[in-house]
This record gives C-alpha cells, structure tokens and sequence, in this order.
C-alpha cells in the first residue's frame, strides 16, 4: 500500500509541479507492449507510446528505447541498456518493465532468462540507476489475452511476474502491477471483441 502511495506521489509531482516548474526526465526501457509503433501498425500501440499524452511535455521530457521482442538480457546485450544510460541526468526516473520474452525457450538463448538470471538482470538494472542518481521503477509484464476453453485466462507468464515483485521488494523499489491491472481489464472485457 505504501509503495501505491508513493508512487501516486511521484505521478503528482509530474502534474501538479513546483513554483519553479521544474524538468522530469522519463525513460522506457521494455519490450513490445511498451515500444512505440509505427503509424502503418496501427491501432497496435505500447503503452510508453501514449504514456506521455497523460503529461506537459514542456515538463516532462520522454525518452522510450522499448524494442519490440526484447527480453531483460537481450536489451542489454544488444546496447539497448547502455544506448539509453548515457542520456540518463541525475534525478531521472527509469521504468523497468520485461518478462515477455524472458519466459520463453523458443526464443532462443539470446532472449530467454531463468528465473534467477532475470532476477539478476533486473537487479543490475535497478543497481545501475541508482549509480545514476536517479530512480528505478520496476513494472510487471502485461497479460496476454488468451483463453481457455471455459473463458478463464491462462497465465502465460509463469513466475515472471512473481520474481519482478520479489526484486521490488528486495531492493525497496517501486512497482508497478501492470500484471494484475492488465488481467482485471482484460478479464472485464472478455474472450470476445
């Protein structure tokens, strides 16, 4: 509860400011449901894409390096994490948010993480942000919509979202339950569009 509390906080501050209208710097790091989309796929959309729809960006400064297909060892072996960390100022708040491409085997070795590795992954993530001086945000992965026979949903995520939670609380980072808000919003919606 506190940490909801925080982080409802920390959103404030995005809208309602100081006298002096400070400058908050955002980055994105994450997969597909995350990553900007070009026009021609729309209405596909991640959700770092429209993120900033919800701010003064005179205010609030984006910068969303979500890639489609990545994976908490993928977005760093490939430079994505160092590419992104060479912008980050002191102060900077970074969402963290993977699991989508960990979770599977067949996407090979390059993507795929075990638990303990994807623990460790995002733990050197959130180490390596605080060494910037700036503030870590850890995030669940979003549901996928998929169905069993009787319309109940399948949890395609395994124990990913589980081991997100338990580095958040380890590290006394806020999290955000993208996992859980994702499901009651999908669930309410149902098997059919």
């Amino acid at each position: 509860m506190l940490k909801y509390l925080a982080l409802s906080l920390l959103l404030s501050l995005f809208f309602i400011g100081c006298s002096n209208e400070p400058v908050y710097n955002v980055y994105l790091a994450g997969d597909s449901t995350m990553a900007d989309k070009k026009p021609e796929a729309y209405p596909e959309t991640g959700w770092g894409q429209v993120f900033p729809e919800f701010f003064d960006t005179a205010r609030v400064n984006f910068e969303n390096h979500a890639r489609n297909g990545r994976s908490s060892k993928s977005f760093r072996s490939e430079g994505l994490w160092d590419e992104m960390m060479a912008n980050v100022v002191p102060g900077s708040y970074v969402f963290i948010q993977f699991g989508h491409n960990d979770e599977r085997p067949s996407k090979g070795s390059d993507r795929y993480s075990t638990i303990p590795e994807f623990k460790e992954n995002l733990r050197q993530y959130v180490r390596e942000v605080r060494q910037h001086e700036s503030f870590p945000i850890l995030l669940t992965p979003i549901v996928r919509r998929k169905f069993d026979v009787d319309g109940h949903m399948i949890n395609t995520h395994l124990d990913y979202p589980d081991a997100t939670r338990s580095v958040a609380e380890e590290m006394n980072v806020l999290l955000i339950d993208l996992t859980n808000r994702s499901k009651e919003f999908v669930e309410a919606k149902g098997d059919s569009l």
